[in-house]
């Protein structure tokens, strides 16, 4: 029990360690301190660009901020300034704003007085703003402002010799185009007439009488390949039935292509017949020839 309870407490001591962190890095952030503080109020009737947590500074040395800006009439700003230094401030102490940089930022100098009096506790300190901050407000703005009025007058002036040249590019493009010897409207005009010349030859050639007569001619010509190639086809018809009974081995020459015997029995007899032959040639008085009577 008492090991769980000391896990709790240590648990709770971490908790708040965090949040106390937490309000510490909160107060810190927005310009808050923890340690000695000496509020001294200011009057403004223009705070320009100063907020809260904006640095105090005596002789360039920053001895608090910004602490809270309260808004009580037109013209009258009210200002308090926390000071963390021991700053002593005479009855004739004054506080101006001043710019820092060029990027608007402002803070708070104090100006601790030589009056042998000491300031009253809650005394109201005059506040001014130094002529450097809206100078250099309207420095900037003018500056600004040139910068953007030479950038317009480059670009406009760019545009303008972009149109100028673009203009004399078209202009030279459309001379081109309108030169009827050597541009491309003389090449269109020549190719057009060569258009016109082919169109009148072909109506020439249409209108002979010849032409007439070749397609006729033509026709006929055509009128007899088709019969010429029905006929062919019939007589290969009849061929390829020819050659198939032959190879089947009907009729004379499908018995002689197919049978072999009569084929040496043809053979035998022609040779016969040649052997006949060239003895009646060799010995034409030898022919006996004879006659019977019934």
């Amino acid at each position: 029990m008492d090991l769980h309870y000391k896990r709790e407490a240590l648990v709770g001591s971490i908790v708040l360690v965090g949040v106390a962190v937490f309000v510490a890095g909160t107060m810190w952030l927005g310009g808050r301190s923890f340690g000695r503080r000496d509020v001294v109020p200011a009057q403004f009737s223009n705070i320009g660009n100063l907020k809260s947590s904006s640095p105090v500074k005596v002789s360039g040395v920053q001895v608090g901020k910004v602490d809270r800006i309260v808004f009580e009439k037109v013209g009258s700003v009210r200002v308090n300034l926390a000071l963390t230094e021991d700053v002593p401030l005479s009855q004739d102490a004054t506080a101006t704003i001043e710019a820092v940089g060029v990027l608007g930022d402002v803070e708070v100098v104090l100006d601790p007085g030589t009056d042998s009096l000491p300031l009253a506790p809650g005394q109201v300190l005059p506040g001014a703003m130094a002529a450097g901050v809206g100078g250099m407000v309207n420095e900037l703005g003018g500056q600004a402002r040139a910068v953007m009025e030479g950038a317009q007058t480059l670009l406009n002036q760019r545009m303008a010799d972009d149109l100028h040249a673009t203009l004399k590019a078209m202009t030279r493009l459309m001379s081109v185009y309108a030169d009827t010897r050597t541009g491309p409207t003389a090449e269109m005009t020549r190719l057009m007439a060569s258009m016109q010349s082919v169109s009148a030859r072909l109506d020439s050639t249409l209108a002979n009488p010849a032409l007439g007569r070749t397609i006729e001619n033509m026709d006929s010509a055509t009128a007899g390949l088709t019969r010429l190639t029905g006929q062919l086809a019939t007589t290969t018809a009849r061929m390829d039935t020819l050659v198939q009974n032959i190879n089947a081995g009907k009729g004379t020459l499908g018995q002689v292509a197919t049978n072999p015997a009569l084929y040496d029995q043809l053979t035998a007899t022609m040779k016969s017949m040649q052997t006949l032959i060239d003895s009646i040639q060799a010995s034409p008085g030898k022919l006996t020839v004879q006659v019977k009577m019934f």
